[in-house]
């Protein structure tokens, strides 16, 4: 009897990764096609780096670091099938030590490989902030506690206002203009 595996989206970025052929790596047909190289290498790039990003951090869940790194549909079969493009690793990198920051501050580890917590601080760094002196200080305020029920309640104990990133910066250049022309 032929042993099945299962392809989850961890062994097939781990596939692409290790080898330069695709074969058995989940990619379509039309994605091996010559015209196609450019874009094979890009997702070859990508898919190492992802599974450095992940070997590198206990093997962090491919399904989540991919929604931060590459984009937030990227867990799915059929935009790995199309091929990643670009990684954030910058983004990558900041969400990576949040989390740490995050877990170690409500002195619950399990809390650096929690979705709803990632999906929060995803939330944060786009709209809000990108920086990490920014960020802890929101987090001196978090309550220390071991379990977060959704991705609401991360958000509203880390103080995150409803104002995007894009509009408080506008407000403060609204505020400086005001002041100089006083």
């Amino acid at each position: 009897m032929k042993e099945v595996v299962k392809k989850t989206l961890a062994v097939l970025v781990a596939l692409v990764a290790s080898t330069e052929s695709f074969k058995g790596c989940g990619m379509s047909k039309a994605f091996l096609l010559p015209n196609n190289k450019e874009n094979r290498e890009k997702h070859i790039e990508v898919c190492k780096k992802l599974q450095e990003f992940s070997e590198a951090n206990n093997k962090f869940p491919m399904s989540l670091l991919v929604y931060f790194a590459v984009g937030k549909n990227a867990h799915r079969l059929p935009v790995f099938k199309e091929g990643y493009t670009a990684i954030d690793e910058k983004k990558t990198t900041t969400i990576l030590a949040w989390l740490k920051l995050f877990a170690k501050h409500c002195d619950a580890p399990n809390l650096a490989r929690n979705a709803n917590v990632a999906h929060a601080l995803v939330r944060v760094y786009e709209n809000h902030t990108t920086s990490t002196k920014k960020f802890k200080e929101m987090l001196a305020n978090v309550p220390k506690q071991k379990n977060w029920g959704n991705l609401s309640e991360v958000v509203a104990a880390l103080g995150v206002p409803k104002v995007k990133k894009s509009e408080v910066a506008a407000e403060e250049t609204a505020a400086v203009e005001v002041a100089v022309g006083a």
